[in-house]
């Protein structure tokens, strides 16, 4: 998964993109921003009425998503948001890429990051 985010009084919003292999979709990307403690389900846009499938049951296109996500009580400072999507088979990305590690890197398809900073009012 990657996204981009914007700054509200209250809000993040955090939208990207989601791709599984092998023609499974995406049924579901999660966003937090406290660690993995809370998470919050993005709304999925495949942009068709037919969910996205081909005639064969599978998927082969990113799943475009979007999500709000609260900041709490004012909250100022560094926030880690993260993102993990899970598959029709139910596969869901990794926290980190330690057990995935490889030397080319290949395949790292861990939570993915981003650290920004929310300014107080």
């Amino acid at each position: 998964s990657v996204f981009r985010r914007a700054f509200h009084d209250d809000t993040i919003t955090v939208s990207g993109y989601a791709f599984s292999g092998g023609g499974r979709g995406i049924h579901r990307v999660d966003v937090t921003i406290d660690g993995g403690v809370t998470w919050h389900e993005a709304a999925l846009n495949r942009g068709d009425d037919d969910d996205g499938r081909t005639k064969y049951n599978r998927w082969w296109a990113w799943t475009l998503w979007e999500v709000d996500v609260p900041i709490s009580g004012g909250r100022a400072g560094p926030v880690t948001i993260a993102c993990r999507a899970v598959d029709s088979a139910n596969n869901s990305q990794p926290e980190n890429g330690a057990h995935v590690w490889n030397f080319r890197g290949l395949l790292n398809n861990s939570w993915h990051r981003v650290e920004v900073n929310v300014k107080g009012k």
